[in-house]
């Protein structure tokens, strides 16, 4: 009987590889919603795409949308299987989208050595970050966005939100650290130095003593959202004591029962669109555990020199995957995948998928 991991690893690769087409990496395959290309999936499965070696569909993935590059700079947030592009879901453009192109691209050029391609795809990069700069209204650094505007599309928040700007902060270091890699000294001196005022000012605004809040418009609201958190573990925002404080959250409030859990307390009921109040739908993004974020807690629990807890936690998303038989989007406080009137819980979904296949150490971790 072949070993946990490895039996889960086989599984999200097989997943991965179902959402390969001959122009990029969709979402999923099941559902008409995520039969298409969407940025931020495709960026986070192009980690594990590349971690696999895949080269080719991570290089073909971020050709489609750099050749979609709104006039403005702008990613595209979906791409349609007739190749139209959408850069907004509501009134305001999707953000995370065009930081993640950016991030794509650098660890492409790091992973392959395909300085050629890099080079031609750096006025898209740059390009990109020149969009997400025009987002800081406030001049103080970081940028705003709309309501609906990130992957938590169901939660309204609006202003300087914590995810989003822990993108922006990844895509500017990324960007700094490609252009090292292409020998632009000045480009690679001025995006460092950004990054660097993005993360001092983050810490600055939005750490609020044991975590960081989840956003800030008129003022703070000082909820826990996993993403944010954990991402900056990940990507060097938070130090190693903030690091921790944040880990010691998550299992004070038990957040990983089901790996992992969205957000600590709930968003009250105004905060989610009216049609989705008396459905499953409601918490969507409202305190549902999500696989992909399982793993990026086992990623920070390592960084954090925790290692036998990182280990559960890959362990906890492998048992999912493996009992499920599949790389699953979204799960409900039962364990089960979420299902309500309208949704139905994607499979497979190239965003869990890929985070999975992503740790380093997944064929390792065979026990």
């Amino acid at each position: 009987m072949k070993p946990l991991i490895s039996n889960a690893y086989d599984i999200a690769l097989n997943d991965l590889r179902k959402c390969y087409t001959d122009k990029g990496i969709l979402a999923g395959r099941n559902s008409k919603r995520y039969n298409q290309y969407w940025a931020r999936n495709s960026f986070f499965a192009s980690m594990g795409a590349l971690k696999a070696g895949d080269f080719e569909q991570v290089k073909r993935n971020l050709r489609l949308f750099a050749a979609l590059q709104g006039k403005n700079g702008a990613i595209a947030n979906q791409v349609s299987l007739r190749l139209q592009p959408r850069y907004k879901l509501m009134i305001g453009s999707v953000m995370d989208a065009s930081a993640l192109f950016v991030v794509s691209l650098a660890r492409y050029a790091r992973e392959t050595g395909d300085f050629e391609f890099a080079e031609q795809n750096l006025p898209q990069a740059r390009k990109a970050l020149l969009f997400l700069k025009s987002k800081d209204r406030g001049k103080d650094l970081l940028i705003e966005e709309s309501v609906f505007a990130n992957w938590a599309e169901t939660v309204l928040k609006f202003g300087r939100v914590l995810y989003t700007n822990c993108c922006y902060f990844k895509a500017l270091l990324e960007f700094g650290e490609l252009c090292a890699m292409l020998e632009k000294k000045d480009l690679c001196a001025e995006s460092r130095a950004a990054a660097a005022g993005v993360k001092e000012r983050l810490n600055a605004l939005f750490w609020v003593g044991n975590y960081y809040c989840d956003w800030v418009d008129f003022r703070k609201h000082d909820y826990f959202a996993a993403d944010g958190n954990l991402l900056a573990i990940d990507w060097g925002i938070a130090d190693a004591a903030q690091g921790n404080m944040i880990l010691n959250k998550i299992k004070q409030h038990q957040l990983n029962k089901v790996p992992l859990q969205t957000n600590y307390p709930l968003y009250p009921i105004w905060r989610i669109p009216a049609t989705l109040l008396p459905l499953m739908e409601y918490h969507y993004h409202n305190g549902s555990s999500w696989p992909w974020l399982g793993c990026l807690h086992a990623i920070a629990l390592r960084k954090a020199g925790r290692q036998s807890e990182a280990k559960k936690e890959l362990r906890k998303v492998a048992e999912m995957i493996a009992a499920n038989g599949t790389t699953t989007e979204v799960f409900g406080s039962d364990g089960k995948p979420l299902r309500g009137l309208f949704l139905r819980s994607e499979h497979p979904f190239s965003w869990t998928a890929g985070f999975f296949l992503e740790r380093p150490s997944a064929r390792k971790q065979n026990q």
